[in-house]
């Protein structure tokens, strides 16, 4: 953290707790309420989905030690499905958003943004930084059509 800002590696070093179900129901229901009232529906424990498309989803998800977005077909759907149907929008759609489509294996321009999710006071900070990446997301892909 020698440019004073938070890097993951920084809290990995602090042994940040774990995050627990409650806080991370709370962590979802504040964000929900934040957003409302732009469609968010759950994933999983740790994600919330929001549906660009039939086909493509923006996976919103949080660690305990950051929160971040990708890219994702509908439930059921295979990794390489989505990627390959992603891939013939390259590279325009990568620089779009400034993320790589295979730079995680498993996940469709992943992004994420560190910060101690297990410390409620970081939250207006993870809920403003999901919203704005969200929504230049659901622009860019939106345009897909």
């Amino acid at each position: 953290m020698s440019n004073g800002k938070l890097d993951e590696w920084d809290i990995a070093h602090r042994g940040l707790r774990s995050i627990s179900s409650p806080e991370i129901k709370a962590f979802w229901n504040g964000y929900i309420t934040h957003r409302h009232p732009v469609p968010i529906e759950r994933g999983s424990l740790y994600s919330r989905w929001r549906h660009v498309s039939d086909d493509l989803v923006i996976s919103l998800y949080l660690t305990n030690r950051s929160v971040g977005l990708f890219v994702r077909g509908q439930r059921g759907e295979r990794y390489r499905t989505t990627l390959n149907r992603l891939a013939v929008h390259e590279p325009q759609l990568g620089q779009a958003l400034s993320a790589s489509l295979g730079g995680y294996e498993g996940c469709c321009y992943l992004i994420n943004h560190p910060l101690p999710v297990t410390d409620p006071k970081s939250w207006p900070r993870a809920y403003a930084w999901l919203e704005k990446q969200d929504e230049r997301y659901y622009r860019v892909l939106s345009k897909l059509g």
